[in-house]
């Protein structure tokens, strides 16, 4: 009895065809930052804080603050918006001026600015409102917005 082998061409070995499965968790979250600070009221120049807390569960990349500033009776106020990661104390942020949130705010105006500095998921990061110039009651309102496709964490996806 004899045996005989024939060797399998190389291009002709190993075309296999087949699909990869994986499994992915689809969960939800929501987004959201609170003050607690929503309007103030000047009649001098000093510095008013509020805190920004995290109230929400997904990790956020940027926050926009919507800044209204009345018109005073008299005079021409403006002010400027910090931010700083930990509490204000004695109009500073660790010592230093904080990080500006947009440029100078004139009265009778509103503005929609973002900030990079951000709260973590239940934390907390700290405004101040800077007045210049004032010389009469100006109310400077506040307001947080979140947009989804520019301030979350993009979404870590994995092939397996």
């Amino acid at each position: 009895m004899a045996v005989l082998a024939v060797p399998i061409q190389a291009g002709a070995a190993g075309l296999f065809k087949g699909s990869a499965t994986g499994a992915e968790a689809i969960t939800s979250g929501k987004w959201a930052a609170t003050l607690s600070t929503t309007s103030m009221t000047f009649t001098t120049n000093s510095n008013q804080t509020s805190t920004v807390t995290n109230t929400g569960t997904v990790v956020l990349v940027g926050v926009s603050y919507k800044v209204t500033i009345s018109n005073p009776v008299s005079g021409s106020p403006t002010f400027n918006l910090f931010v700083c990661g930990v509490a204000w104390s004695s109009g500073k942020c660790s010592g230093g001026a904080g990080t500006a949130v947009g440029g100078t705010f004139f009265k009778n105006s509103t503005t929609t600015v973002s900030s990079a500095v951000v709260p973590a998921v239940g934390g907390h990061v700290y405004l101040q409102v800077e007045p210049a110039l004032e010389t009469s009651s100006t109310t400077v309102t506040l307001g947080t917005s979140i947009t989804s496709a520019t301030q979350l964490r993009a979404a870590i996806h994995t092939n397996q």
